[in-house]
């Protein structure tokens, strides 16, 4: 069954993570995506192997085809505009003003194709003081707030996933959205900009926007703070996560998860505000209490006093739960010779154009044939090109 997408051909200049996130996103949705590589090697990631395997590679290249090019050579743009003709959309995350010098900016394609959407993934955008300065995943988390909400000051070490490469791809795919869907009224394409410095700033809105009113300047346990969030070990020493949020219900069966409903009225926790304001000394209270029983005891004791709360899970354990297997969230991509890739499905379902079945990540310039024989380029000049390093 077709995809949401399908019809619309993507040209993905993209190494790493953020722009070929965002156009494995919109090949999830049925996009033809043409992964466009350089000869030599290819999307680096391609190299990131882990006894053979390229699991980084995998998690954001699904779903599409690769045509190798050397962009820097006369025929290798030459066969990129061939290809660019036939295109919706061209996607690159290099720095700024590469695309301009290599003669692939929006500018310049515009005029080979005028419906075509150019979108471009930078650190903090095409243009300002910054512009020159090399941009990746810590910088954006770093400049656009994410490490001051998520670091420990005590040890001050950056945490978590490529939040800004994902993010910025994120939102580079609903910013080609939304220009295609802009396009069906105009009958043009246009530039689109995403940065990692903006996705970021954008995650954040809530914080942000509290600061900008009121000038707090949230730090990393504000926010459990304000929501009432609490993580716990328990006997075992598996952790369970909870979140009492506004409701006095989820506080009230707390109390008597833990059988001491004494501390429902206990004035130092009795209102949200009082929570708030002892919420180390409610941590450790409960701490004691969680470390007295194993985690499978205290989730049954929860659940049946409809406490909102999980527990929490390294990603091995993610896919062991019954409710993540429910929902298919690890899908099997086989491959023809080769071991099949396990990875995460799309989360968005649809019921009339499913998005779970994707193709596997293509091998390095496995399409090359296909697209330059599709643009006239018989055999003979095929090997040419190959012999001279342009494909």
């Amino acid at each position: 069954m077709k995809g949401c997408l399908d019809g619309i051909r993507v040209l993905e200049l993209g190494n790493f993570i953020s722009g070929p996130y965002g156009a494995m996103l919109l090949a999830d949705l049925g996009a033809e995506v043409i992964k466009i590589e350089n000869p030599k090697g290819g999307d680096p990631f391609r190299g990131w192997d882990f006894g053979g395997d390229q699991p980084n590679f995998w998690a954001y290249n699904r779903g599409k085809k690769s045509v190798t090019l050397n962009l820097q050579t006369p025929e290798g743009k030459e066969v990129f505009y061939g290809l660019v003709k036939q295109a919706d959309v061209v996607m690159d995350n290099y720095r700024p003003g590469v695309t301009k010098k290599l003669g692939i900016d929006f500018e310049s394609l515009r005029e080979i194709n005028e419906r075509i959407v150019c979108c471009s993934i930078t650190g903090t955008g095409p243009t300002g003081p910054y512009v020159r300065r090399p941009a990746y995943d810590t910088v954006g988390q770093g400049m656009g707030g994410m490490m001051s909400v998520l670091m420990d000051p005590k040890n001050p070490k950056p945490v978590g996933p490529a939040y800004s490469d994902c993010l910025s791809g994120m939102f580079s795919a609903l910013g080609v959205l939304g220009a295609l869907m802009a396009r069906n009224r105009t009958g043009k394409g246009q530039q689109v900009d995403a940065t990692m410095v903006g996705s970021i700033l954008a995650f954040l809105n809530a914080p942000a926007t509290e600061t900008l009113a009121h000038g707090r300047v949230p730090g990393p346990y504000t926010r459990p703070r304000q929501s009432q969030t609490y993580a716990f070990a328990c006997a075992d020493g598996a952790m369970l996560a909870i979140h009492l949020s506004s409701p006095q219900k989820f506080w009230e069966g707390l109390c008597k998860s833990v059988e001491h409903p004494e501390l429902i009225e206990d004035p130092r926790f009795n209102t949200r505000p009082n929570r708030r304001t002892n919420y180390d000394e409610l941590n450790k209270t409960f701490a004691v209490f969680f470390k007295a029983q194993p985690r499978s005891v205290w989730i049954e004791k929860l659940e049946a006093n409809a406490v909102p709360h999980t527990p929490v899970y390294n990603l091995k354990e993610v896919f062991d739960d019954p409710q993540v297997q429910h929902m298919g969230m690890q899908i099997a991509i086989e491959r023809k010779d080769k071991p099949t890739i396990r990875t995460v499905k799309f989360p968005i379902s649809y019921s009339e154009t499913p998005s779970d079945h994707p193709a596997p990540p293509p091998e390095l310039g496995e399409n090359n044939a296909e697209f330059l024989t599709a643009l006239g380029y018989d055999e003979k000049k095929i090997a040419e090109f190959k012999e001279k390093g342009i494909i």
